[in-house]
C-alpha cells in the first residue's frame, strides 16, 4: 500500500475490513490526520530494552517524558528471572545499536542486565524513569485534549498525571506469567512453580523435579536442574526444533538465518514479507519446491546435531516451527538424556497426586518440584474497555500497522511489545525511532483505512503458513531484515547498510551495529 494514499482509495479500502473494524473508524478519539503537534509529552509504560530506547529517542527529538517502571530497576526480564537464563544469541546480535556491549557470546542474564544499566546511566536515562511504580490504568483525557491520563500507584500512594501520547513498552513474554491450573493440585504435597519463579537449584536440591514445556526456558530449567536434583523429566507435548549455534557444528546460524541470502532463502520456501520486493515474492512462486528438499536436509543435520529423534522429532517443519517455538540451542540437553541425567517424555500432565504427576498416557512419576516453563499471557487491563475492544486482539495476538501503530486507536502506540525478532534490542531501537518520526512529520501515516488493510494483510499472510500461537501477530523473527528495509523506506533512510560491498550486503549477517546511524542523535526539531 503506498503510505500517502487519498481518501478515496481510504473509502475503498474500508470494505474490505471486518465488520467490528469498519465501526470504529471515524468514532471519537481516531485520528485520521498527520497532526500530531500537539505531542508535547509522552508517557511510556516500562523500562526495558524497549522503554529506555523509547525514553532517549523522545529526549533526541525534544518531547518531554516519564517512564513508569513497576520493578525496583530497569532491565524487564534481564533484571529477574529464571536461574541460568540469557540471550541465546552471539553480543553482536543483541546489543544496543551505538552502544556496544561488554559481555561475550550468548552471555548469562546478570551480565545483560549490568549492560542495560550501564546504559541507562551513561544515557542519562534514569532521571526520566518512576521504578517501583505500578500503571493502574490510563484513560482518555477529561479536559477535552487529546491524549491520556495516567494513574499510577508508587508507595502506597496514587499519582495522576496527563500525557500527550502514550507508548506501551512492556514486551513481548514478560507480562503475567501462565500457571496452569491441574486437576489434584490441592492434595500435591510439594511445590509448584512457574519457571519465572526458578531463582536458585536449592530450590530442587535433591527432589524428584519435573519440568513442564517444551521451549527454551523449559529446556534451560531441565539443564540447570540436574546439578541439584535427585532426578530431572522433561515433560513436553510437542517436541519443536533446536536451532544449533553453529550448523553442521562449523558456521555460525548468523550467516545461514541473518544475512539477505539466509532470509531470501525462507523467503523463497514460505514467502516474502508483505512489503519485500516483487522479485522476492516471484521467486517464492517457482523455487518453493526446490526449497522443500533443501530444507529437509537442514532438519536433518539439526536432528544429528540436537538428538532430534524417535518421540523427540518435531512433527512440522523446521521453519514453521521456528515461527512459533524459536530456540537457539547448545549440545546441552542432549548429553543429559544422552546420560541419563535428563528424562524426556512426551505427553501431558493428567493430573496432580499427593507424590506426583499422572501423564494422559496413564503414566506415574515422582514429582516434588513442578516448574511450568508454559509462558506468558498478554494483559491489557490496563486500558479502557473501549480502547481495547478497538484494538481487536485476536486469539493469536494484537495486530498493529507496522507492527507499532493501532489504526483504531489515537495517541497510542506499542514499541517492543507487539514485536518478535532475533536481535530485538534493535528492532525496539528501530520502531522508537520510526515512532518519533512519525510524530515529528518526517513519516506519513497513511489514512485510516489503509492502515487497517495492510494489517489484515499482513494477518492473513502469517495465519497462511505460521503455527497458531498467542504470539503470532508479532512474530517477524527470520524475515526481519526485510521488517527493518520496510521502516528505514517509511523514513526516507538508505535501508541497505552495508556501503559499497556487495558481498557483505548479500552475505554477511545485519547487526544492529548496522542501524547506529538510525539511532544516532538528530537535532530536535521546535514544537
Amino acid at each position: 500500500w503506498a503510505s500517502d494514499g487519498g481518501a478515496r482509495k481510504g473509502m475503498m479500502l474500508r470494505h474490505l475490513l471486518p465488520t467490528q473494524l469498519r465501526s470504529l473508524i471515524g468514532k471519537r478519539g481516531f485520528s485520521t490526520s498527520n497532526d500530531f503537534s500537539h505531542v508535547k509529552g509522552v508517557g511510556i509504560i516500562g523500562a526495558g530494552v524497549a522503554g529506555l530506547q523509547m525514553a532517549r529517542t523522545c529526549r533526541n527529538h525534544g518531547f518531554e517524558c516519564r517512564v513508569f517502571e513497576k520493578a525496583p530497576d530497569v532491565g524487564g526480564l534481564w533484571r529477574e528471572n529464571y536461574h541460568s537464563f540469557g540471550i541465546q544469541v552471539p553480543k553482536l546480535l543483541f546489543e544496543f545499536p551505538d552502544y556496544p556491549a561488554d559481555y561475550g557470546d550468548f552471555a548469562p542474564g546478570p551480565e545483560v542486565q549490568r549492560y542495560i544499566q550501564k546504559y541507562a546511566e551513561d544515557f542519562n536515562l534514569l532521571s526520566s524513569v518512576m521504578l517501583n511504580t505500578q500503571v493502574q490504568k490510563i484513560t482518555k483525557r477529561s479536559d477535552g485534549k487529546r491524549g491520556w491520563t495516567f494513574t499510577v500507584e508508587k508507595d502506597g500512594k496514587e499519582l495522576v498525571q496527563d500525557f500527550d501520547y502514550a507508548v506501551v513498552c512492556t514486551g513481548m513474554y514478560s507480562t503475567t506469567p501462565f500457571l496452569p491450573s491441574y486437576e489434584g493440585s490441592a492434595s500435591f504435597k510439594g511445590v509448584i512453580l512457574h519457571s519465572s519463579q526458578y531463582l536458585n537449584p536449592k530450590q530442587v536440591e535433591g527432589k524428584n523435579v519435573i519440568v513442564v514445556g517444551g521451549g527454551k526456558s523449559a529446556l534451560d530449567v531441565a539443564n540447570d536442574a540436574t546439578a541439584k536434583a535427585k532426578s530431572v523429566s522433561l515433560v513436553y507435548r510437542n517436541a519443536h526444533w533446536g536451532t544449533p549455534r553453529d550448523i553442521a557444528w562449523l558456521i555460525p546460524f548468523k550467516y545461514v538465518f541473518l544475512s539477505r541470502f539466509g532470509q531470501a532463502l525462507v523467503s523463497w520456501y514460505k514467502g516474502a514479507w508483505p512489503s519485500a520486493g516483487s522479485s522476492v515474492k516471484a521467486a517464492h512462486g517457482v523455487l518453493a519446491p526446490v526449497m522443500a528438499p533443501v530444507f529437509r536436509i537442514v532438519e536433518w543435520l539439526f536432528a544429528l546435531q540436537l538428538g532430534h529423534k524417535g518421540d523427540y522429532r518435531p512433527s512440522l517443519d523446521v521453519v514453521k516451527d521456528f515461527y512459533g517455538y524459536a530456540q537457539v540451542l547448545d549440545s546441552s540437553f542432549k548429553a543429559n538424556v544422552a546420560a541419563g541425567r535428563t528424562k524426556a517424555v512426551r505427553g501431558e500432565v493428567a493430573r496432580l497426586a499427593p507424590d506426583g504427576v499422572e501423564l494422559a498416557s496413564g503414566a506415574a512419576v515422582p514429582c516434588d518440584v513442578l516448574i511450568c516453563a508454559t509462558g506468558f499471557r498478554k494483559s491489557y487491563g490496563y486500558l479502557p474497555a473501549e480502547t481495547v475492544a478497538a484494538l481487536d486482539v485476536q486469539t493469536d495476538g494484537l495486530y498493529l500497522y507496522r507492527h507499532v501503530i493501532p489504526p483504531a486507536v489515537a495517541d497510542l502506540a506499542f514499541v517492543g511489545s507487539e514485536v518478535a525478532t532475533i536481535s530485538n534490542i534493535a528492532t525496539h531501537g528501530i520502531q522508537a525511532e520510526w515512532l518519533a518520526a512519525a510524530l515529528t512529520g518526517r513519516v506519513r501515516l497513511p489514512p485510516p483505512a489503509e492502515m487497517a488493510a495492510e494489517v489484515e494483510g499482513v494477518k492473513a499472510w502469517k495465519r497462511s503458513w505460521m503455527p497458531e500461537t498467542a504470539s503470532r501477530a508479532g512474530l517477524v523473527l527470520l524475515h526481519q531484515i526485510h521488517y527493518h528495509d520496510r521502516l528505514l523506506q517509511d523514513m526516507a533512510l538508505p535501508h541497505r547498510r552495508k556501503g559499497a560491498n556487495v558481498l557483505a550486503e548479500l552475505l554477511a549477517p545485519y547487526p544492529p551495529r548496522d542501524y547506529a546511524a538510525v539511532v544516532a542523535p538528530r537535532a530536535a526539531p521546535a514544537h
